[in-house]
Formats: structure tokens, sequence, C-alpha cells
């Protein structure tokens, strides 16, 4: 059984410009914004190949700084050498206006990078809210670290409010601010905002992070392994499908190694921060084994022992999305369990999943 824990909750990065991978996309309605940056200046970020403005527009006041320079070799992207910080005022917002305005849905992400900007080594902490509602509080443990916090959020007008609110004697800052159009069918939700809890792709052969541009959305796939599992794998391309989750994802996938066990089941768990938590889970499956006539790969799956989809028979080559239609709630820990059938003569396997909280 394994436990997700530890990054899950804040989703902590650190990784070398060497760890993300991407390839070519169209960017269209995506809103990037460098914090800290001059007014007026733009670049065009080399590891993605996004253009990134300074968020003169976005947001009054605030103040530009740099990063210290013994952080710089920490940076993974241009964006993070520089932070808007606001030491005035008790909540500070960026008002984003996305294309689609209240009828569209975006993946929003706001990054933080401290490296110690203010030389006064005073990691931290702050809440932040999208709209009127809270968000998510964003506690700086390591002055090198980048946190990143995403949303997908719906908006109710055209236009989006990202604040930064100060709680204690620490002052507020940002990196990056992000805004990615989403396709309104996917990821439904009785929420209007679902905050990222995790999202891993299973069995990567390079233990790259893969974001734009071969996710189309801009996601972030953080890579993992499950112990006493295998790795299976194809080179061919994998089709998308709604979701969009990009073939450099969904070409890898765990099963369980029949050295090291013999427990036909793919399985883990979280604890949820309270039995109120409302969660919603998404399972991405494709068959990336051609397998022969008298071979056949089925399962079940069980959310906290109870049966929510089965049987599920993976279709080579192409991406098939099990989700929760309304979240999960009152429980304080979670397991998901996905268990080879009785005829199948294969265990089951495992893509890629992202697993969100309603805020």
């Amino acid at each position: 059984m394994e436990m997700l824990k530890g990054f899950l909750f804040a989703w902590l990065i650190a990784f070398s410009l060497a760890t993300i991978a991407v390839a070519q996309n169209d960017p269209s309605g995506f809103i990037n914004i460098d914090c800290g940056i001059p007014a007026g200046s733009n670049y065009t970020e080399i590891i993605t190949g996004l253009p990134y403005t300074s968020d003169e527009g976005y947001v009054s006041g605030g103040v530009d700084s740099k990063i210290s320079s013994i952080y710089e070799p920490n940076s993974p992207q241009r964006q993070f050498l520089t932070v808007k910080s606001f030491p005035l005022g008790t909540k500070n917002c960026y008002t984003l206006t996305p294309n689609e305005g209240k009828f569209g849905k975006y993946l929003i992400r706001a990054s933080f990078l401290y490296g110690d900007y203010d030389g006064n080594a005073q990691l931290p902490n702050f809440d932040l809210y999208i709209g009127g509602d809270y968000w998510d509080t964003v506690t700086i443990s390591n002055a090198s670290t980048v946190i990143m916090k995403e949303i997908i959020h719906t908006p109710s007008t055209d236009s989006i409010s990202v604040c930064l609110v100060k709680i204690d004697t620490t002052t507020p800052f940002i990196s990056a601010l992000e805004l990615r159009p989403l396709n309104t069918t996917i990821y439904p939700t009785l929420s209007k905002s679902l905050k990222l809890f995790v999202r891993l792709n299973l069995g990567s052969l390079t233990n790259q992070y893969i974001r734009y541009g071969y996710d189309a959305y801009d996601r972030v796939w953080l890579p993992y392994y499950f112990e006493k599992m295998i790795i299976v794998n194809t080179t061919q391309e994998v089709l998308e499908n709604s979701y969009r989750v990009p073939s450099a994802v969904m070409s890898t996938a765990l099963t369980p190694d029949p050295l090291t066990t013999t427990d036909n089941s793919v399985s883990f768990n979280w604890i949820a921060d309270s039995t109120r938590g409302r969660y919603y889970i998404y399972l991405h499956f494709a068959e990336v084994v051609e397998l022969l006539v008298t071979q056949t790969r089925q399962f079940n799956i069980y959310i906290n022992d109870n049966l929510f989809y089965g049987p599920m028979y993976p279709i080579y080559l192409s991406t098939a999305t099990v989700y929760t239609v309304s979240p999960i709630y009152g429980a304080d820990r979670y397991t998901v369990v996905i268990n080879k059938t009785a005829t199948s003569t294969l265990p089951p396997l495992l893509n890629a999943f992202e697993i969100y909280k309603e805020i």
C-alpha cells in the first residue's frame, strides 16, 4: 500500500532545469506573469518557450526585488529570479481577465521562491485567496524551495482576483502567476474551485517533470513510483481523450511485480486533513502492452472498500479517465485499490492520477 504524503499537501517542487520535459503546443489564452521584473518588461522563457510579461496592469503597489545571488542556482526557471513583495496593506490582489471570462474554466498557478530576496532570512507565511474565498496558506520552510499552488476555477464574473493576505509579521510575496484555459467539460465538480492535492505520472523512464508543451494545459506532472511495482511502457503514441493527458505521461504505467509480490492490485492512500474535506479523484488509464489473444487485463476500482468502478478494460494506446462525479468525504483516510478480476490473466495497471480538494 502506497501512502501519499509530504509534498502532496504543499506541493513543494525542488527541480533543476534538466528535469522539465517540454514539446510544442498552442498557448492560446495563456496568461504568464513574471512578478518582480521591471514594468513593461517581457521575454520568452527558454524551457517552455512561453512568453512572460511583467505584472504591470495586473496589480497595484508592491516592491520588485531579486532573490539573493546565493539562491540563483536553485531557480529552475527565469521567473523565479525575481519576486513582488507587499510590505504595505493586509490584502493585495492581482486581477486577471481571461478571454472567456465567466464562461470559461481555468487552471491558475501561483508560484513562490523566497530566495532571501529581502536579506532578512525570515521565512514568510501568508494566505492565498481567490476572489473572496480562502485558497490555501503559503508556508515557506526553505529559502531555496519552489512552492506551487494550483487551483481549477470557474469564475462568476469576467475577472478573477488572486489575493495575498498578511497573517503575521512576515511579508507576502509572489514569484509568478499563470492562468491556462481548460475545456469546460473536464474536471466536473459541484464546487466552483478545486485546489490541487497531487498529480502523479507513474513509471516515468526519465524521472523528469512533464509540463507545457507536452501538456496542452501546462499541468505539471510529477514522476512517481510505487514499491513492488514494475514499469510497463510503449514507444508508440497514446491517443488523448478530452482530458488531454499527454502521451509522454500515458506511455508508461505501473503494474505489480510478480517477482516481489503476489498481490494482484495497485493501491495508494492518503490521510485527509479533516473529515470535512471533499476530494475528487481522476484516474488515467491506457493499455501500453500489445496483448496476445490469450491475454486479458481487466480490473475493478474500490475506494475505502466500496466498488467505485468496474470492470475496467484499458484500451491499447488510448486514454480513458475514470473520475468521481461527486466528492468523496466523511473519512479521515482514503484508500484506492485497483484489483485484478477473477477472469483477467494480467494484473491491473495505472498510468497517472490526480486528486483535488474543494476549497
